[in-house]
């Protein structure tokens, strides 16, 4: 049972337990540094202009061709 619960999700998106945690831990670098800039930019308005909704812009593209690729 134990074992289940950490590969039920990662199979449901076609991927092993290793390869999801490289991917989550990938999102969670982006998200964090996109959360560092906003911080930074919300301070100093003339930094970081882009960074987060390129971010954005990025992952979404991921997801879709990931949910592309799933289907």
């Amino acid at each position: 049972m134990a074992n289940n619960l950490f590969t039920r999700h990662p199979k449901e998106v076609n991927m092993t337990y290793f390869q999801h945690m490289h991917f989550a831990l990938f999102l969670a670098k982006c998200m964090f540094l996109s959360c560092l800039a906003s911080l930074i930019h919300s301070v100093f308005p003339f930094l970081f202009t882009t960074y987060t909704s390129r971010n954005i812009y990025k992952l979404y593209k991921i997801f879709e061709n990931r949910s592309n690729n799933i289907s």
